[in-house]
């Protein structure tokens, strides 16, 4: 028994370790792609700070920033982050300077590099007297103002910023702002440097689908109708049509009503027979007087519908036929610069 049981469990034993064996060896494959990866995003980023670095000792400016930007989003560091920042500020972006700046103060800090951090705190101070800002303004105030978006150069905005003076860029900036159910609006507009004070207001949007009012229609002269001069195109109304509406209708009544009592007399005769054939009614009435009470039943049903809606149609049929109109009536249409009369024989 005992070997027996051994064999039994050395499968499961075996199928155990093949699946452990088999998740370490995909975490190390994991691992192994995710350290590559990551090598060569160091790669790229430390082959695009030199670049950066070169350009700016040249003197090319706008063409370093992209460099340092793409270093800094493969490979985030402080260093990088400082070279951007006095990258953007050579090129007079000052807000964008001031914001670097700002984030590698906590940064320098928790490194341990003092420098760094002086460096950081001091250009922040100096460039924060000399930002420029923008404040939105929404002038509306309608409950449509919670779905309101507005965006600044394509980034949407959040609510605390509208009114808020914003430290941005000199230079030009699109404000756009949409509603669900009004027109989208968009303008642009030009910020200078060395701290100009700039703001928009972004006005009431308008609904769409909004019809432009019409101009006042002119006066309409008098016009007269009558039912025995009829405009081609409407004949008069004698109260034929609805006569003989009123006679199929009426028609179609008696045959509804005929049928009901066809029906009815039909059940009569099966309770009848079904009585019969039972010899303590309703019980023991066998198969057959069963059905025959099955039979006056359903015979009972079509005789009460079409009851009901012979009777229905034969009262419609009678109204139409004696409300049908039977002379020519007259009427007159005077329509007024501010009012409408209707004259006439009924």
């Amino acid at each position: 028994m005992l070997v027996r049981r051994g064999q039994l469990r050395y499968p499961e034993t075996v199928r155990r370790v093949t699946y452990l064996l088999g998740v370490s060896l995909f975490s190390f494959a994991l691992h192994g792609s995710a350290q590559t990866k990551a090598s060569g995003n160091r790669a790229a980023a430390e082959a695009l700070f030199n670049q950066g670095r070169n350009l700016m000792t040249a003197g090319k400016y706008t063409e370093a920033c992209p460099k340092f930007e793409a270093s800094q989003e493969l490979d985030p560091g402080l260093g990088t982050m400082l070279n951007l920042a006095e990258c953007y500020e050579k090129t007079g972006r000052t807000a964008s300077a001031w914001a670097e700046y700002r984030q590698a103060i906590p940064l320098a800090r928790a490194s341990g590099s003092k420098a760094r951090q002086d460096l950081a705190v001091e250009r922040a101070q100096a460039l924060e007297e000399r930002l420029s800002t923008l404040t939105i303004r929404a002038m509306s105030a309608e409950a449509t103002d919670a779905q309101l978006e507005v965006r600044r150069d394509g980034i949407a905005l959040q609510p605390a910023e509208l009114g808020a003076p914003i430290p941005v860029d000199p230079g030009e900036h699109v404000i756009e702002a949409k509603a669900p159910g009004h027109e989208p609006w968009s303008s642009k507009v030009q910020v200078g440097a060395d701290a100009a004070r700039v703001s928009v207001e972004i006005p009431k949007l308008k609904p769409t689908g909004v019809a432009t009012p019409a101009a006042e229609a002119p006066l309409v002269t008098t016009t007269t109708a009558t039912t025995n001069a009829p405009p081609s195109d409407q004949p008069a109304s004698d109260g034929r049509a609805q006569r003989v509406t009123g006679l199929v209708l009426g028609g179609a009544g008696i045959v509804g009503v005929g049928l009901g009592t066809f029906f009815g007399l039909r059940a009569s005769s099966k309770w009848s027979d079904a009585k019969d054939k039972c010899t303590d009614y309703p019980y023991g009435c066998g198969t057959e007087g069963t059905d025959l009470r099955s039979s006056a039943r359903s015979a009972g049903n079509v005789s009460t519908i079409a009851f009901v809606a012979g009777g229905a149609l034969l009262a419609t049929g009678v109204v139409l036929y004696l409300t049908a109109p039977t002379k020519k009536e007259s009427v007159a249409l005077n329509v007024g610069p501010q009012s409408l009369f209707v004259e006439g024989s009924f």
